[in-house]
């Protein structure tokens, strides 16, 4: 009977902890620029990578949510992004392509940021 109920209550708080993270608002896309300018990219659900010419941002709904946070010492522009020193920014965007320069970039300096 007492291994039922500890079952039983695990099964709530796994389920719990699912509908929380599945539910709880957070970007389409983070891009996080560490000390020194280099920036990676995290999608929605957590994977990373280095900051390349393409950042491609997927969802659901009209507009994207893309976040950009910004832990180096000088300010930073990515394509559509512009994000002070020491801060966070929060952009919805609707679908498209958009490019423009990126000081995140050392060589060819520029970003496209596809949204689908």
């Amino acid at each position: 009977m007492h291994t039922s109920r500890l079952l039983a209550l695990l099964g709530v708080t796994a389920l719990t902890g699912l509908t929380t993270w599945c539910v709880w608002p957070r970007p389409d896309t983070r891009i996080d620029i560490a000390r020194g300018g280099i920036a990676t990219v995290i999608s929605r659900y957590g994977m990373r990578s280095p900051l390349s010419d393409t950042i491609v941002v997927g969802g659901s709904g009209a507009r994207r949510k893309v976040r950009v946070i910004n832990r180096d010492t000088l300010q930073h522009v990515l394509s559509l992004f512009t994000v002070q020193a020491g801060s966070q920014m929060d952009y919805t965007v609707p679908p498209g392509s958009f490019g423009g320069y990126c000081s995140a970039h050392t060589t060819g300096q520029t970003l496209t940021v596809v949204v689908r």
